[in-house]
C-alpha cells in the first residue's frame, strides 16, 4: 500500500510519516510512505499511485488539492488536515475518509488510518 503525506511543513511531514509507519508496523501492514511538499507535486501523481493521502497544505490550497485528487482518483482515501474546521463539512460531503484538526497527534493518525482502511 502506498501512502502520501502532503504538507509544506517539513517538521509536520516528518512527524506524520513516522506515526503512519509506526501504525503500519504495529498492524503488520506493508506500506510505503512518500512525502509531497506542494499541491503541484501532488497533481502530478498518476491515478492509482496512492491509496491513502494525508493532505495538509493549509487554507484553501489543501482543500482544493484534496478535491482535485479525488476527482482524478476516486479510489484514493483522503484525510484532510487543517487549522480550522472550515473544510470539515465540505470534506464530509465529498466523502473524504477523515478530517484532522491541527495540532495532529498519534491518536488522530491511528483513527484516520482505521477509517481509511475500512474501505479496502
Amino acid at each position: 500500500m502506498k501512502l502520501a503525506v502532503c504538507t509544506a511543513q517539513a517538521e509536520e511531514q516528518a512527524r506524520l510519516c513516522e506515526w503512519i509507519e509506526q501504525y503500519c508496523r504495529l498492524r503488520s501492514l506493508p506500506a510505503a510512505v512518500v512525502r509531497i511538499s506542494t499541491p503541484q507535486e501532488l497533481s502530478r501523481q498518476a491515478p492509482g499511485a496512492i491509496q491513502i493521502a494525508y493532505i495538509g497544505f493549509g487554507s484553501s490550497a489543501g482543500f482544493l488539492a484534496a478535491r482535485a485528487l479525488q476527482e482524478r482518483d476516486r479510489a484514493c482515501r483522503i484525510i484532510l488536515i487543517d487549522d480550522t474546521t472550515q473544510y470539515a463539512i465540505q470534506g464530509l460531503h465529498l466523502h473524504f475518509a477523515d478530517f484532522i484538526l491541527r495540532p495532529v497527534e498519534f491518536r488522530h493518525v491511528a483513527r484516520s488510518m482505521r477509517l481509511a482502511l475500512e474501505r479496502f
